[in-house]
């Protein structure tokens, strides 16, 4: 006879919760330490205040309810505390034993210095405290949505170039932004005057150069930066202000919650009654519905690497690996996780020397990585609903985020958001990002573990995309990066977009005597680009394929879905082709390259992001086509360079027959700037011409 199998048999094993009282027992110890250091402190402050005979408690928020619709959600949640116990009444989502990175000095009584008075001064009223303690009001959030009452101010920065400021008129009594160049940041008492805190001023490489010291000015007032100028040589100056930027946030949120944590204890024993019975007053809201605060989203691991070593030096001074490895928790498989793993770089044909450069270190693109400040140490590898700090790749954050035995709610109170390397987003999946920024400011699915009257009035009203600084850095211009920052980006501070206008492009690059036709297709508008480039390309372009003499001719085409539509069209229609795309196994590409090069076939079909990861470097081009301008202006004269005598085959029979076409539209301006310059792409989309020629001929 068969068994009857119990039915919580299959069940995995959980973890009973913990009781009230075990929740806290290990805060115990350290209470007690600090005791009397506490208590002189309340004495300085309320001398007549009798001695403490009361402990501070947090616990959690009750369940939520399951028949709770989405539209009484915050409304239980702001009316929820009512219902907790006293027990319950006084806490926040940092603890009492978990204070800021570094950990705080025994205060001696002694005068203070004129640095720490200058120091008290900036803490009293900020561009932090300013930011978060404005309320938007009903019509603001709609004026910001809709994009009303913006104002326009441009300005010239010696080193950001042309820098344009789009600010929000939300008030009457707004005032004016003072959009002059600043001064270069060079001494430590710069920094004060820019309210970065004491605590990492002294470990900053100092001085920061133009450049660096111009982002600061700008990130320090919290706008949303745009800046499409990111080049190899000035990407770690760029990351060093970021993480400098973003750890000077999070080091003044921890700040500000520690030491409302202790008002809130002293205001209950000047009123000689229990914290727990005390009813926090509205000036000590200091925190979101999550504890995370900063995202920082990078393409490889390598880049979180970098950072993380940033963020060590700016805590804790430079320091060898050993020492870092105390400094910080899990540091060592960390180190093991997301370093090494380099790609073999081939000596006797090299690489272009960015590709070098981009895909030097750890090129591992799926990653997610939560950092949490302690006491005296830096966490790594945190649980994402308690850390401070998340960086992910957009293939890890979407893997996350559409995990169905996790939530994302730890993304609902997101402050700061930095997007670094973004063109690099193109070539692995766009819209892995834009599912990922989909998932920001969400309503939690569960009812978050803080005590309501600690949270801000407008995190509970759902306005935090809002309050979202957003920092991204390209390395040239796009419409996707533009999309970006006008439609997911709505901070209320405003925004400051770097527009310089590209002088040459990468036209001049070309070593290949050749010239170079630009053809034109109309479009009534956006949405129809796609389906009407395919139709030109159907009816003008394919009827060449079929001319006698017609061979090697490659079909360059940028966007995946429209390399498989125009495969799919070939092998209907017959046509001899060879293809190469990023998913092609190297013995396949080794043979498509031969049998192109020997007139096997007459049309290569080659992605760009076949390009983008491995280089190739194709021989026997006689005929190029672009079916749409490079995402990346490097790669057209790449392409058009292979076209060189000594990459030709000589027994073709072809002598020095040779074509190169680029299909373009109106809306493909900003690629058009990056590869023949501003002033000639305005020409070529606007002229009254439908074919434009560019000689390269010497």
């Amino acid at each position: 006879m068969k068994q009857k199998q119990c039915k919580n048999r299959a069940q995995p094993y959980k973890k009973a919760a913990p009781r009230r009282n075990e929740r806290f027992s290990k805060n115990y110890s350290f209470i007690q330490r600090s005791k009397q250091m506490e208590e002189s402190h309340r004495r300085e402050r309320f001398p007549n205040a009798p001695k403490q005979e009361y402990e501070p408690v947090a616990e959690l928020l009750p369940d939520i309810q399951d028949n709770v619709d989405e539209a009484g959600f915050y409304e239980q949640l702001v009316t929820g505390f009512n219902h907790i116990p006293p027990s319950q009444f006084v806490g926040s989502n940092i603890d009492d034993d978990d204070p800021i990175v570094p950990a705080p000095r025994k205060i001696k009584p002694k005068k203070k210095k004129p640095s720490e008075k200058i120091s008290a001064d900036l803490e009293t009223y900020n561009s932090f405290s300013k930011r978060f303690d404005f309320e938007l009001s009903p019509d603001n959030i709609n004026d910001l949505i809709a994009g009303k009452d913006v104002k326009t101010i441009k300005s010239n920065w010696s080193a950001l170039g042309n820098v344009r400021f789009e600010i929000p008129q939300l008030s009457d009594d707004f005032k004016e932004l003072d959009c002059s160049e600043p001064k270069d940041i060079v001494s430590s008492s710069d920094l004060q005057k820019l309210e970065v805190k004491v605590s990492i001023c002294g470990k900053i490489k100092l001085p920061l150069n133009a450049l660096q010291s111009q982002l600061f000015y700008i990130a320090n007032n919290y706008q949303d930066i745009y800046y499409p100028h990111r080049t190899h040589g000035n990407a770690e100056n760029i990351r060093y202000v970021y993480c400098l930027h973003a750890l000077n946030h999070m080091l003044k949120v921890r700040s500000l919650i520690l030491r409302n944590n202790e008002k809130v204890s002293a205001l209950a024993k000047s009123q000689k009654v229990s914290p727990n019975e005390i009813s926090i007053p509205e000036s000590f809201r200091d925190q979101g519905l999550k504890r995370m605060k900063v995202v920082f989203m990078v393409p490889f691991r390598e880049s979180a690497l970098k950072i993380v070593n940033i963020i060590g030096d700016l805590l804790f001074g430079s320091q060898d690996d050993q020492s870092r490895k105390t400094s910080i928790a899990n540091y060592e498989s960390f180190l093991g996780d997301y370093s090494g793993n380099t790609i073999y770089f081939p000596k006797t044909n090299p690489k272009p020397v960015d590709y070098e450069q981009t895909f030097s270190g750890n090129t591992d693109d799926n990653f997610k990585l939560g950092i949490r400040f302690t006491k005296k140490t830096m966490s790594l590898f945190s649980d994402m609903n308690t850390s401070d700090i998340l960086i992910a790749s957009p293939l890890g954050l979407r893997m996350l985020v559409t995990d169905k035995d996790n939530d994302f709610d730890f993304l609902n109170s997101i402050e700061m958001l930095i997007i670094d390397q973004a063109e690099l987003f193109l070539a692995q999946n766009w819209e892995n990002l834009l599912h990922s920024l989909d998932h920001l400011h969400l309503q939690p699915q569960k009812l978050p573990d803080t005590n309501c009257q600690r949270v801000r009035t407008w995190c509970l009203s759902g306005a935090t995309s809002f309050y979202r600084q957003t920092l991204l850095f390209s390395s040239h211009e796009l419409p996707e990066f533009r999309a970006v920052l006008n439609s997911k980006c709505k901070n209320y501070q405003g925004k400051a977009r770097v527009a310089n206008l590209v002088e040459h492009g990468d036209i001049r690059n070309v070593l290949t005597p050749i010239q170079q036709v630009f053809r034109r297709i109309s479009c009534s508008n956006v949405e129809s680009t796609f389906d009407d480039r395919f139709q030109y390309f159907v009816k003008h372009v394919m009827p060449q394929f079929s001319k006698p003499g017609f061979s090697h001719c490659m079909l360059y085409v940028p966007s995946y879905f429209d390399y498989v539509r125009i495969r799919n069209h070939f092998k209907t229609e017959m046509v001899s082709f060879v293809q190469i795309n990023e998913y092609t196994k190297k013995e396949k590409i080794s043979r498509a390259r031969d049998i192109f090069f020997h007139s096997g076939a007459s049309v290569l079909l080659y992605s760009e992001r076949a390009h983008f990861f491995r280089r190739t470097r194709i021989k026997g081009i006689r005929n190029l086509i672009m079916y749409q301008p490079p995402n990346f202006p490097n790669f057209y004269s790449e392409i058009i360079n292979l076209m060189l005598e000594s990459n030709q085959n000589p027994r073709d029979g072809f002598g020095q027959e040779m074509s190169v076409n680029i299909l373009y539209t109106k809306y493909d301006l900003l690629s058009l700037s990056n590869i023949v310059g501003s002033e000639n792409a305005v020409k070529l989309t606007s002229g009254k011409k439908e074919s434009y020629l560019f000689s390269t001929k010497t």
